[in-house]
């Protein structure tokens, strides 16, 4: 950070993507079209726009919390340290539905393996981004993983 500003050395940024639409925006600072009122895109504790986020990939919870999920979705499953990086993410990612990977440049997380291996400092995370513009998903990932790497047949990631 730079007086409290974001510099090209420190912005996250879009990796990899798969917009599904480009011809909707959505997310913060765009119109918000569907049901109820808009979500606090700025409060990590949001239900609407994180819950998922929070509930499965947030920093509170324990190891073991990881390893029985990786164990039963027969997959790594990533933590965050922070939950204002997943509002981090929701800013820098494109306003389109589709899947993204963002690298932060920084550590944001860990990644817990059904075994119980944890693989720390990882700088990357995978976004899921719906056609209401919350999110879907959003997780760290590993460093070097791709869309393509990554399986993302389960609707409740």
């Amino acid at each position: 950070m730079n007086n409290g500003t974001d510099t090209s050395e420190d912005t996250p940024e879009v990796v990899e993507q798969d917009i599904i639409d480009q011809t909707i925006e959505v997310g913060s600072g765009c119109d918000w079209t569907s049901r109820g009122v808009e979500p606090q895109w700025d409060n990590p504790k949001s239900i609407k726009a994180y819950d998922h986020i929070d509930r499965h990939h947030g920093p509170k919870l324990k190891p073991l919390n990881f390893r029985g999920r990786a164990a039963s979705k027969n997959q790594p499953q990533g933590q965050w340290l922070n939950d204002r990086d997943w509002v981090k993410a929701e800013q820098v990612t494109p306003k389109y539905p589709g899947c993204y990977i963002i690298n932060f440049k920084r550590s944001i997380g860990k990644v817990h393996y059904p075994d119980g291996k944890i693989i720390e400092n990882v700088t990357h995370a995978f976004i899921k981004r719906k056609p209401d513009g919350s999110f879907k998903s959003a997780y760290p990932v590993l460093n070097d993983a791709t869309l393509s790497s990554l399986d993302r047949s389960d609707e409740n990631e």
